[in-house]
């Protein structure tokens, strides 16, 4: 029986799943992109658009691999502490305060500790590039050396004056003089290294991508 070319009924011959009428017009493209749906036009995501989680946002902190001079600066303060903690430690025993005994020598230990503590705290995030860090070792460097040629100054001043009335100076011998020096030459030297050029952009603030 022939088949009338209005039948609504389905050729079996046709391939499956090709239900497309070839005398229908293929469905116009919308021009903005937007995909075609049984509830109708979807718009077209943009291909910035930011998921949650997307892996491929770089966070504010991230700021890459340290600088050279950075790490450079890291270990001349790392050591700086470890040579003050040192010569704290020779001058307390090789001059204990009268009257104390090994009170003394422990409170110079103590303070020694701290002093290396905050060394190695300022280190840390001079080295993760916050500028906070730079900044207060600048300003403790600067308060060191201040603190070492007024030391200077007044040893030069009482010596042989009659302020200390009989009494004899405290002084530090020649090695506790040469680490003093050299916790000064390795402290400055750190931060001077984070002031320069190349370390300039690491401790700058630098904004996530796609946020203005």
């Amino acid at each position: 029986m022939s088949t009338s070319p209005n039948d609504p009924t389905p050729d079996h011959n046709r391939p499956p799943g090709d239900n497309a009428d070839p005398q229908q017009p293929a469905p116009e493209q919308d021009p903005t992109g937007a995909q075609p749906t049984p509830y109708g036009y979807r718009d077209a995501q943009p291909s910035g658009y930011s998921y949650p989680g997307n892996m491929n946002q770089v966070s504010a902190d991230e700021k890459g691999p340290a600088p050279k001079e950075v790490e450079r600066a890291f270990w001349l303060i790392i050591a700086a502490g470890v040579v003050n903690l040192i010569s704290g430690v020779i001058f307390s025993v090789a001059n204990p305060m009268p009257g104390l005994g090994g009170v003394s020598t422990a409170l110079v230990l103590v303070f020694a500790a701290v002093a290396l503590g905050i060394y190695i705290l300022l280190a840390i995030f001079i080295r993760k590039g916050h500028n906070w860090a730079r900044i207060t070792a600048a300003v403790l460097a600067g308060l060191s050396v201040l603190n070492y040629l007024f030391s200077l100054l007044s040893a030069s001043m009482l010596e042989g004056s009659d302020l200390l009335q009989g009494q004899e100076m405290v002084t530090p011998g020649p090695l506790e003089t040469i680490l003093g020096i050299l916790v000064l030459l390795l402290g400055t030297a750190g931060v001077v290294m984070t002031f320069l050029k190349p370390a300039q952009p690491y401790f700058r603030k630098q904004a996530v991508p796609g946020q203005f």
